[in-house]
């Protein structure tokens, strides 16, 4: 039997006493992380849809001429109008709760408070057995990517068109 151990990874301090328990923290924390924004996720498909919808410059202009939110049920390959509609397939065909919460409010960093509205209550995410690794968002961008009745629960961080282009590989 070997003795407690740490995490390899830069900055967690997490110390376990088993394979299992280490494996179980490295799969669910550092696995699956924004290269972005250091949010952590449960699976590479739930990545793949947050980077799209949360750090893809043109995923807004695309989501107004076809459907583009894509099901969170790895899998399902139905696309959606809007995070609403993907919602509302989610608790009739994959029978998610209605109540269920996709995303919730965030402290902000800098201490401030911000109400919950319906419209983020309602905008539900199948994300809460993820980790948090950054306080940068205001809201939880779980998976619900942003919309035009979802306005208000921008990233705060979130870049400009303007500054990812000067990121850009040629």
């Amino acid at each position: 039997r070997v003795s407690a151990f740490s995490c390899h990874i830069s900055g967690c301090c997490q110390v376990f006493d088993t394979l299992e328990g280490y494996e179980h923290h490295y799969n669910t924390l550092h696995r699956n992380v924004c290269s972005f924004c250091k949010r952590s996720f449960p699976s590479g498909h739930l990545l793949d849809i947050h980077i799209s919808e949360w750090h893809d410059s043109l995923f807004q202009v695309m989501a107004e001429k076809q459907n583009m939110y894509r099901c969170l049920v790895e899998g399902c390959a139905e696309k959606f109008k809007s995070s609403e509609d993907r919602k509302e397939h989610l608790v009739t065909a994959h029978l998610y709760p209605a109540d269920f919460r996709f995303d919730r409010p965030k402290k902000v960093k800098s201490g401030l408070k911000h109400g919950s509205s319906p419209t983020a209550q309602a905008a539900a995410m199948p994300m809460d057995e993820s980790m948090e690794t950054s306080e940068q968002f205001q809201v939880d961008p779980m998976e619900v990517g942003p919309s035009r009745s979802m306005e208000i629960l921008q990233p705060a961080a979130r870049p400009s068109v303007l500054d990812k282009r000067l990121y850009k590989s040629r």
